[in-house]
């Protein structure tokens, strides 16, 4: 039976779907630092993956994060950076998720939009035929050996793994034109489909995004409290919609400078979305406005808001957030590998 593989490359987290199974991993590999991996308490392998290829061993996902003294993020600036490293966080990913050998898998895979056609070409012929993938857990020091034979690989805008869902769930025969708002922890990808393609030229990537919105956060709060406060510590009271936090044992709310940064960094992406959709041709017809991405529950109501006070589409019903934004590309990849 063949295994159909839906992968999501985000800027922070790779999503990686078959079936019931899902794993949301960081988006990140980095050297081996040995010595440490026996005194922690999560013994799971999703959390402990080492690679190993000949004689080089890499840190992957959570492990790297936590534990690489040299970290290498798979991408930045709204693109991937390296298919020889991309290649590395998916074997991995592979290795975890598939439980035998031998087993048979079409993929089909989504990157930044702004990646490159040769980095996109490149991993697509990396990932074709029979790959060995061995994994080591960093805390329990067992190994997984595998053989995994490739029969195709889709590489494709990672957006587009959204569309795809989403015209399929809404029971559109053919292609709509489209515009996909995808918004991640660091970067932010349009994509514009016309007539069943991408349209380059009406796509990019732009570098506000969540991240952009807790940096400006934390700035704020600190001159309010005059204590140090990371970013990425804000990350999680996002995460978990809470309204206040706590500095040096006193409460602040963030709810009105949640909603003021909102509205501003909102306003970027629509702004830039308006630029990008006046290069279409004359006869194109913008049915659908699509916003997806972890970004989606913290942006997704203003952005939808602005699309429809600007008149950018027929129908505030048009504007759409899909049920998982955060997974809604790796499912839409997961039906693509399956028609294939």
């Amino acid at each position: 039976m063949v295994q159909h593989i839906g992968i999501d490359l985000g800027t922070s987290t790779i999503k990686v779907t078959c079936g019931d199974t899902k794993y949301l991993i960081p988006s990140i590999i980095g050297e081996t630092n040995p010595g440490w991996g026996g005194a922690t308490t999560d013994k799971t392998l999703e959390n402990n993956m080492v690679l190993i290829d000949g004689l080089e061993r890499w840190y992957v996902g959570e492990l790297a994060r936590l534990q690489s003294e040299i970290k290498r993020p798979l991408a930045s600036e709204g693109q991937m950076k390296s298919a020889e490293e991309t290649f590395i966080a998916i074997k991995a990913a592979l290795g975890l998720l598939i439980d035998k050998s031998e087993e048979d898998v079409i993929i089909a895979t989504g990157v930044p939009v702004a990646t490159s056609q040769e980095i996109m070409k490149n991993l697509s012929k990396m990932l074709k035929g029979t790959l060995e993938i061995h994994l080591e857990n960093d805390a329990t020091k067992k190994k997984r050996r595998l053989t995994v034979n490739i029969e195709k690989t889709l590489v494709m805008p990672e957006p587009y793994g959204t569309y795809y869902k989403t015209l399929k769930d809404r029971g559109e025969e053919s292609a709509v034109d489209t515009v996909l708002i995808d918004i991640g922890h660091g970067s932010t990808d349009i994509l514009t489909m016309y007539q069943g393609r991408p349209m380059r030229t009406a796509s990019g990537s732009l570098i506000e995004a969540i991240d952009t919105l807790t940096s400006r956060m934390a700035k704020a709060l600190q001159e309010k409290t005059g204590s140090i406060i990371r970013p990425f510590d804000l990350m999680t009271v996002l995460q978990k919609q809470r309204e206040s936090v706590m500095v040096a044992g006193q409460t602040y709310s963030i709810k009105g400078l949640k909603e003021h940064y909102s509205k501003q960094i909102s306003k970027v992406i629509v702004d830039e979305v308006m630029r990008l959709i006046s290069t279409l041709p004359p006869d194109a017809f913008v049915e659908y406005y699509i916003i997806c991405g972890g970004g989606a529950y913290t942006f997704g109501d203003v952005i939808k808001d602005a699309i429809i006070e600007g008149k950018l589409v027929a129908s505030p019903e048009n504007v759409l957030i899909p049920e998982d934004p955060v997974l809604s590309n790796a499912y839409g990849f997961e039906l693509i590998a399956k028609t294939k």
